[in-house]
């Protein structure tokens, strides 16, 4: 039970801190398309990459950048969920940026 117990502490850590990276990087992905002169969204896929996510959806909307997308789960959060049954591949997150306003 003890260490069940450990195993999900340390899950749930690991899952804080992909979300947290998920998060990063598609808020840089949307800043860099909201940057970019053209290809707003070739620019994004860029940054998402580099920043080891993988871009799921882009658009623009009213000259605002919309992202979404996931990075992979942690290996000992992937191994818990699938011994609960319960797969877990991937982490999302999306973020929206944007000219700012004159």
């Amino acid at each position: 039970m003890l260490m069940l117990s450990g195993a999900v502490a340390m899950a749930t850590g690991q899952i804080a801190v992909a979300r947290q990276q998920a998060s990063v990087a598609m808020d840089l992905a949307a800043l860099a398309g909201a940057q970019s002169s053209g290809q707003q969204c070739g620019q994004a896929e860029l940054i998402a990459q580099a920043n080891g996510a993988v871009l799921i959806s882009c658009y623009l909307d009213r000259g605002d950048v919309v992202v979404s997308g996931t990075v992979p789960a942690p290996g000992i959060v992937q191994r818990l969920f699938n011994f609960l049954g319960q797969p877990l591949a991937r982490i999302a997150a999306s973020a929206r940026a944007g000219q700012p306003e004159q």
